[in-house]
């Protein structure tokens, strides 16, 4: 994250709300991937939008040196009250990755939030067009159920890009949902396939195949930042005007 953010950061961490969690079950989501489920303990409660984010507080593996802290979109929606749900992708020798590999249901985890401004724009009256990569998905997860949760009408759609068939997140998920929800379409895109029968290449190059009038659309991306800006560089290549696109600027 930039350096001005960074430090804005820091001093909303000192500032925010702690809260003391426990697992409440951890899903596999890919080989690298895990969904973390926390029910809050203390306080029972943490309000906040579709889209933001809380802090986990990972401890120090060797007393006295002090422990970091990591930075996790919440993948569930505002209305499942009681508990927040975060993806984490594996780092091997990485801290928090250490600290969730070892952890287990009933396992204690501290965490402060909610942060961030990558939330929905009001009134919520025209077409949402999410964009997704890798864990990236896990803000605009909870964005989809709350939108759905108020009932939206309108159409709703998320491109979900990922490099192999085997690393789609949530798929069966996505996949209900849309046989479900007549006006939600998922379309997942697989940049080095081996047997996929889907979509092929980009995210960004299939939303140019699939959309072409960018009038009363809002589009949300999300993704590791180097790509987060690509694919936003192409949209407005595209003509997609630069207020429509919404991103955080994470790094």
């Amino acid at each position: 994250m930039y350096n001005a953010r960074a430090t804005l950061l820091e001093y909303e961490v000192m500032a925010a709300q702690t809260y003391h969690t426990v697992v409440d079950r951890i899903d596999i989501l890919s080989y690298n991937v895990r969904c973390f489920r926390l029910r809050l303990v203390e306080p029972t409660r943490l309000p906040f939008e579709a889209g933001q984010f809380v802090i986990v507080h990972v401890p120090a593996r060797t007393p006295p040196a002090g422990g970091v802290k990591r930075a996790y979109s919440i993948a569930s929606p505002p209305h499942e009250e009681g508990v927040v749900e975060i993806c984490l992708q594996h780092v091997d020798g990485g801290a928090a990755s250490t600290f969730f590999r070892q952890l287990k249901a009933g396992s204690p985890v501290t965490l402060s939030g909610p942060h961030g401004n990558f939330v929905l724009k009001h009134p919520l009256t025209y077409e949402p067009i999410f964009m997704a990569t890798g864990t990236g998905v896990a803000p605009l997860r909870s964005m989809i159920h709350h939108l759905f949760h108020l009932q939206v009408t309108q159409p709703v759609r998320l491109f979900f890009g990922c490099r192999y068939e085997h690393t789609t997140l949530f798929e069966a998920e996505f996949r209900t949902l849309a046989s479900l929800r007549h006006n939600f379409q998922y379309i997942p895109i697989v940049s080095r396939p081996k047997e996929w029968q889907g979509e092929v290449g980009h995210v960004q190059e299939v939303f140019r195949k699939q959309i072409t009038d960018f009038t009363n659309k809002e589009i949300y991306i999300c993704g590791w930042l180097e790509v987060v800006k690509a694919v936003a560089h192409d949209l407005r290549a595209y003509g997609v005007p630069p207020e429509q696109i919404h991103y955080e600027e994470w790094g």
